[in-house]
């Protein structure tokens, strides 16, 4: 099974990603994963099992990211979370 930690840290990695891709939002350097709110762990992903991230930014605040991030298997959602990562400008 895949440990929520890694479900977590997958999930965070795609927001800074999505972040840091979107023109309307400055570059920030050495981004990291500050935050957690709302962590739900609903399901686990078993070996074999693809897991779906979404991750949507809700907002930049300065040298602050906010993003909601969901994963999924099979249509199911196993984790829902709003994460907030920070970098250097």
């Amino acid at each position: 099974m895949m440990p929520g930690v890694l479900l977590i840290e997958a999930a965070a990695q795609l927001a800074g990603t999505v972040a840091q891709s979107n023109p309307q939002i400055a570059p920030l350097a050495g981004l990291k994963l500050t935050a957690l709110r709302g962590v739900k762990i609903l399901g686990t992903a078993r070996p074999g099992e693809i897991v779906q991230l979404e991750a949507r930014v809700t907002g930049p605040l300065g040298n602050l990211i906010q993003a909601q991030v969901t994963a999924s298997v099979n249509g199911q959602i196993i984790l829902q979370a709003e994460l907030t990562l920070s970098g250097d400008k």
